[in-house]
Order: structure tokens, then sequence, then C-alpha cells
């Protein structure tokens, strides 16, 4: 009777250990109807519980000392002997962990600390002609483009990219930081991290040139979102009004870079990095609106001095209102007209709220509970109508239609059209909207709603956290691995129509689009894509 109490001791182990990971295979399976970020947490703890189990199943056997150490042993040294040639630099939209050789990036990044215009020396933007400068129809000039949508009808593009397949016009390194393109012209501004500095860059799009620099002596850093600005730069009135990850709103020329104001959001909100970090992990990520003589930028706080939304005199810099009280998200205000009244909306840590852009009271909010040091809300609102608003998040948020109307001078958020919690999970990115169907990328697999009755038309492309661009009856998905595709709008099925590699993997920034000429980066890459046009 011991000797088979032992027996099924001794048994125990290896069976735990194959149940550890009989589990992975079901978790795996439903990730895409779940979340691939909590999957593969799930995936590595199991897998840990596994090695365990069966080093001890080992150790219990009858087998030399030396079989169990070298299982126990092993994948530590290994380990060790991993980490001591690669350094851990980030994690990916899945949280699958990114290395990178402990030697050597440094000074490539080093090497291209002053990015040239082809002839290796920055370009004097006093002395490129007028034309290079001057706003054009097609111009992209902010965060998701000219109507803060992500949505296009500016350029006829030729779907027959095997006649016509796009090309490079030109690739280079940048520093770190998840800012897109803002593009006015042929110059494209966007942000990034050089060591301490953070830069405020603008760009050559014909050949990838440095025009000139602005830099901030800062710098963000988190070791799940990464290093670096978030936000994307406004351009407006031959003007750059960017946002630091940090602190800082700066007012530039456009054409030399020269400060025109400036103002330091910490010392408004009253308080630290380090304090006002503690409630928004991933630093400042929302990119200032431009309205009319005013500029609408996120403020946040900590402790109970938190306020939402700040608005500056776009001439001086200086403050003009406050208004709210929730904390700041990743997310950035927008203009939206309901109930024919101009306001800015914003999704903040716990609502979607719009504010009255002469005084900063608050008009309306509805629920939209998030964490900003978590699973922080990214997502735009999408203004389908004088009363309808779809908003949707990741990390199991879902989406749901609200509705919103005007009773004199009270506001009103109706009951929810119709909620979804499986459906446009958008993490990192925001939905496209056209002919009554809504296009997203749903936990990184693209997905087709309907927008009468949020029913599911399809999901397919895992392209993960990447991002979507609507132009005319096209999707231009950059996807996570830095690959550019080109997809159809078509709420009947699935149907992509051609892929490219452009960049390297961790593609999250925004992309932009100018004419033919398609802007996309990461944290090491920027590039310029030549599309055929019709």
């Amino acid at each position: 009777m011991m000797n088979k109490t032992k027996r099924w001791l001794r048994g125990l182990p290896w069976l735990a250990g194959a149940g550890f990971v009989f589990l992975i295979l079901p978790i795996q399976l439903s990730a895409d109807a779940s979340d691939f970020a909590k999957a593969n947490i799930f995936t590595a703890i199991l897998l840990l519980a596994a090695w365990l189990a069966f080093s001890i199943g080992l150790a219990l056997t009858s087998l030399p000392r030396l079989v169990p150490r070298i299982f126990f042993f092993g994948p530590i040294v290994a380990l060790m002997i991993f980490l001591a040639a690669f350094k851990f630099e980030r994690v990916d939209g899945e949280l699958n962990p990114i290395f990178r050789l402990r030697w050597g990036g440094e000074q490539q990044l080093a090497a291209d600390a002053t990015p040239s215009a082809g002839n290796g020396e920055s370009v004097d933007g006093a002395k490129l002609p007028p034309q290079f400068f001057e706003a054009r129809p097609t111009d992209f000039p902010q965060f998701l483009g000219p109507n803060r949508n992500a949505m296009l009808n500016s350029a006829a593009l030729d779907p027959n990219w095997n006649s016509t397949p796009p090309k490079i016009a030109w690739k280079k390194s940048i520093g770190d930081g998840w800012s897109g393109f803002a593009i006015q012209g042929d110059i494209a501004v966007t942000m990034e991290q050089r060591e301490l500095e953070e830069w405020i860059s603008a760009y050559s799009v014909l050949d990838g040139g440095l025009i000139w620099r602005y830099v901030i002596d800062s710098k963000h850093s988190n070791i799940m979102g990464g290093i670096g600005p978030r936000s994307t730069p406004t351009i407006v009135d031959n003007q750059v009004i960017a946002c630091s990850a940090v602190s800082e709103v700066v007012c530039m020329d456009l054409q030399s870079g020269e400060k025109i104001w400036s103002c330091d959001l910490l010392e408004l909100a009253g308080t630290t990095q380090a304090e006002f970090e503690k409630e928004v992990l991933w630093g400042r990520s929302g990119s200032a609106l431009a309205v009319a003589d005013k500029v609408f930028v996120p403020l946040g706080g900590a402790g109970a001095n938190v306020q939402t939304l700040l608005a500056l005199d776009r001439k001086s810099g200086k403050e003009v209102w406050r208004g709210g009280t929730d904390q700041i998200s990743y997310s950035s205000p927008l203009l939206a007209t309901l109930a024919g009244v101009p306001q800015i909306v914003l999704t903040s840590q716990m609502q979607v709220a719009a504010y009255d852009l002469e005084s900063g009271q608050q008009l309306w909010s509805v629920p939209w509970p998030s964490s900003s040091s978590n699973d922080a809300s990214v997502s735009q609102p999408v203004v389908l109508d004088d009363s309808q608003v779809l908003i949707s998040k990741g990390y199991g948020g879902g989406c749901r239609l609200l509705e919103i109307v005007r009773d004199g001078e009270a506001w009103k958020v109706n009951e929810p059209i119709w909620i979804s919690k499986s459906s446009l999970r958008t993490k990192f990115t925001s939905c496209v909207v056209k002919d009554g169907f809504a296009y997203g990328l749903s936990d990184g697999i693209l997905e087709c709603v309907r927008l009468s009755d949020g029913k599911k038309q399809w999901k397919n492309g895992r392209y993960r956290q990447g991002q979507v661009l609507l132009v005319d009856d096209y999707l231009l998905v950059t996807s996570e691995r830095g690959e550019l595709v080109l997809l159809s709008a078509n709420p009947r099925d699935f149907e992509e129509i051609g892929k490219v590699q452009v960049i390297g993997d961790v593609t999250w920034n925004t992309a932009a689009l100018s004419g033919n000429r398609f802007l996309m980066r990461n944290s090491d890459e920027a590039a310029c894509v030549l599309l055929p046009l019709k």
C-alpha cells in the first residue's frame, strides 16, 4: 500500500505539468475571442508552472541527480546568457517582450542623431522656396487627419498593386516615441526622443531630410509603454503646436522652428512629473487641438487637484479656461457639432464628455471607465451625425452607440442605441465609418460592424495593434509588424487587395497621407511610401 501511495505521489507532478501544458491549447485557440495579451500572460504562467512541476517530477525519480539538475538549472543558465547578450526594450501590443542586442543599437542612433537631407547636413528652412511650406487641399495637418477622424476623400487610390505596386521613396532611423506625422505642403512634423531630449522634428516629405528641430529637455519612459513622446503635432496657420509627453506645450513657426510661445502643464496643474506619472503611467499622449483663437490640451493633475481640459489663447499661450475634474487618458480632444452646437469632445479616464468652447462648461457626459495607469482609453469617439456618437475601447471594453439630445439648455445622453462587449475592442487605434458600417482593429483583428444594430458583419485579418485609415472606398491598414495593407471597405466580405512590408515591428504610430505620399513610423524607423493613384 505504501509503495502504491509513493508511486501516486511521484506521478502527481507529471500529471500537473501535463495539465498545465494541455490548458495552453484552449487559451491560445480562444485568444481571438478574448484578448491576445491576457492569453499570452496565462500561457507564460502555465509554461513556468509546467517547468516547475516537471522539475519536481524528475527529482522524485531514480534517475541520476544530474538529469533533474540540468532540467532545472539549464533554462536559468540559458536565460542568463541571453540577457547578457540582449537587453529588454519594450513589449508589443500583445505583451510579447522585445529584446535588442546590448551593443550596436546606440551607435546606430548616434550616427543618425543629425538626420540629413541627402547631403549629410540639415536644411535651413529659410533657404527653401515658399511653395515648400504652402498649404494644400491634400494636407494632413494633425492627428488622424484634417477632421481628426482618420477618414479622407482627397486621394483616388489605384487598387491594382500587382501592376503598379507602392514604392518606398525613403526610409530612415528615427528616435523613440509613438507620435505620428502632421503634413503641410512638403514638410512633415513629428516628435521623437533623442537620449534625454524630446525633439519636435520637421522633415522633408520629399527625401526625409531634417529641416529643423526644437529641443525640450525632458524624457518620459515606462517599461510597458516604452520611451518618448506620444502626441502628434498640429499645424495651423503656418504654426506648429506640439505637446511633450512630460509637460511642455510649445508653438513654433512652421518654416524656421523658432518658438512663438510655450507653457508648462505640470506647473499649471500644480504637480511634478513623478506625482503625475503615478496616476497617468503612459505620460501625456493627447494631441493639441486648434479651433479658431484657442488651443485645447488635456491637463490632468495628481491627487485631488485634477482638471480635465485646458484652453489656451492661440496667439499668446495664456490660459483661457479649465473644464472638467476627471483624470486624462490616452485620448485627444476633437471638435464636434451635436444638436447644432460646436463643442469639444474628449474621452478622459472615467467618462466621455463634451465641453463648451467659450467657457469650458461640461455640457454632457457618459460613464466610460478605465485606468490611465492600466487599461487606458485610447480610441477617439466617432461622431456619426448631429446626435449619434460611436465609442469603442480595448481591454474587453467593446463599443456602444450613444444618442445625445438637447432640450433647451439641458443636455441628455439617452440609453445607448446598442452595446457590444465583443465587437470593436480597439486597443491602440480608433474606428472609421463608411456608409453605415464601422471598421476597426478589434483586439488586433480587422472587423466590420453594422451601425444600425451593432451586428458584426465579418472579422478577419490579424494585423495586431496597428492603425486604420479610410481613403474613399479603401482601408489602409498599418500592421503592428510594419506592413502596409490595402483592403476594400466592403461590409459584405473581408477583401485584402495588397500588402507591402515597409518598416519593422511594434508599429503603433498613426500614419499620414498627403497626395500619394504615405508616411508611417515606429520608434525605430520612419518611411515614405508612394502610393499609386488612378
